[in-house]
């Protein structure tokens, strides 16, 4: 039998056990969090509370042509952050070079960015191990700093906690 040790978001597997589809454990930590791993030694394939995930999808046009920014993620409530844990990029070719950030609050503080060439960029998958955390009660959003013509595609996933 297996014994599974969750030390945070990490389990640690004892004693060799035969991988199946129904040799799947599925954890909470103390703040609610699920963890699943497969039997075998697989890494988890989810790290969220179960009933708080959320995602954005980009627009049909992406942003264009703008340093309005977009708001990716509604602030959460008292007491509670929003967690970005993946991105997806994907722009068309651009007018100019700029720079793409998410921000904590309207108008807020960089948490993340990066820059955008002229040329167009194929789908890219970003993932943070060690989620994004906007401030509690506070929203996401995604701005291009720099207008540029051409569209910028920008999709998000993440979960809401304390």
């Amino acid at each position: 039998m297996r014994k599974l040790f969750m030390l945070g978001l990490v389990a640690l597997a004892l004693a060799p056990v035969a991988a199946s589809a129904q040799n799947i454990t599925s954890f909470y930590d103390q703040g609610g969090s699920r963890a699943s791993a497969k039997a075998g030694g697989g890494l988890p394939v989810s790290v969220s509370p179960p009933a708080s995930r959320w995602a954005y999808a980009a627009a049909a046009s992406g942003i264009a042509a703008t340093t309005t920014a977009v708001t990716i993620k509604a602030a959460a409530g008292t007491g509670l952050s929003n967690y970005i844990s993946s991105i997806q990029i994907q722009t068309a070719t651009l007018g100019n070079a700029t720079e793409l950030a998410i921000r904590d609050g309207a108008g807020g503080t960089v948490i993340w960015r990066t820059q955008l060439q002229t040329t167009a960029l194929p789908v890219v998958t970003i993932h943070f191990p060690s989620p994004l955390k906007s401030t509690a009660n506070t929203l996401l959003e995604v701005v291009t700093l720099t207008s540029a013509t051409g569209g910028v595609y920008f999709n998000a996933q993440g979960f809401v906690a304390p």
